[in-house]
């Protein structure tokens, strides 16, 4: 069944109107919102998936984070933690209050749209999907992922963490979180005590990634090498860890995308 992705990011324009596009927060998520519904297609296409599930994957790029709009609204906040679950929230308004039938007049997708959404923020996507719920949850996570890196390059350090460049570069890291990237791991947010375990944080999620051509995609824009060179690491054991962790990182990237690029 054909999906009307011209229709759908007319609705989007039309239901971002609603809120006020001046706040520059808000901005940031529509520029977020396009990104990652462009990098659902290069996934897309570096899965080799059929035009049904090609355009199931852009039409949940562009849904994905409309919890994120209301959220601000509501709490002023991003904070899910402190205000509430920005995907659980989309996923009520989607579903619970009707606003996925201004996108797709079909519902033949909706349990597909409603567990890539709402698994889009977790540690780990929940067991008991489908095959296919499965395919596309891991694709709007890895998109979601690849405009992070993009953010972590383009805003303030001040925005994201509340503190300068200088105090990162100054500050250490904790040993758990050290060892949590030392052995392949993504960091557990509630492990993340320093700025350093922060910024740590937001290179290790790269192990998180499912699919190696979205790897792939990451290594040929040098994300890793750019988010780490963003700072200037006056703390010398937690430059040292930070280089550790970037060349492990290298090495892992370029294992999955050699056997990528075989295939």
């Amino acid at each position: 069944m054909a999906i009307d992705l011209a229709a759908a990011t007319a609705a989007f324009q039309k239901f971002i109107k609603a809120y006020d596009i001046s706040d520059d927060r808000i901005r940031l998520k529509v520029v977020h919102t396009f990104a990652v519904k462009k990098s659902c297609a290069d996934i897309a296409a570096g899965l080799r998936l059929g035009k049904e599930d090609t355009e199931l994957a852009i039409l949940i790029g562009l849904l994905h984070d409309v919890g994120r709009f209301e959220q601000l609204r509501q709490f002023h906040s991003f904070m899910d933690s402190e205000t509430v679950d920005h995907a659980k929230l989309g996923v009520q308004m989607l579903f619970e209050e009707g606003l996925i039938r201004q996108f797709i007049k079909d519902d033949t997708y909706d349990k597909i749209i409603f567990e890539a959404i709402d698994n889009h923020n977790c540690y780990a996507i929940r067991d008991g999907l489908s095959e296919r719920e499965l395919l596309h949850a891991k694709i709007i996570r890895d998109a979601d992922k690849l405009d992070n890196y993009r953010v972590k390059l383009e805003d303030k350090v001040e925005t994201m963490l509340d503190v300068t460049a200088d105090e990162v570069g100054a500050a250490p890291l904790t040993d758990i979180v050290y060892e949590m990237a030392e052995n392949r791991k993504s960091v557990l947010s509630s492990e993340r005590k320093t700025p350093a375990d922060m910024w740590l944080s937001y290179i290790a999620v790269t192990f998180d990634i499912y699919f190696d051509c979205t790897l792939k995609i990451i290594l040929d824009h040098e994300w890793i090498d750019k988010i780490v060179d963003r700072i200037e690491y006056t703390n010398a054991d937690t430059k040292y860890k930070m280089n550790k962790i970037r060349q492990i990182l290298q090495d892992y990237m370029k294992e999955r995308v050699e056997r990528y690029d075989k295939d």
